[in-house]
């Protein structure tokens, strides 16, 4: 499942990022929108605005080495 990384923006003027993992996969913009207008106006964190937010897939391979 991926990563929802959600970009905003604190008081200070500086990019603050909160992820959260095993997001769900049917995610639009307006449900992350409406997430992250939640969490600034529950004013846990010291967040000003909502700046941006991507979903993160990582995908390994494992690579045989040889045996010596």
């Amino acid at each position: 499942m991926p990563r929802l990384e959600m970009n905003f923006i604190n008081s200070e003027g500086t990019r603050t990022r909160l992820s959260m993992n095993d997001a769900r996969e049917d995610l639009t913009g307006l449900d992350v929108k409406s997430a992250m207008d939640t969490i600034i106006e529950q004013n846990v964190f010291d967040f000003a605005q909502a700046q941006s937010a991507r979903l993160v897939r990582t995908t390994y391979e494992d690579i045989e080495l040889p045996v010596e």
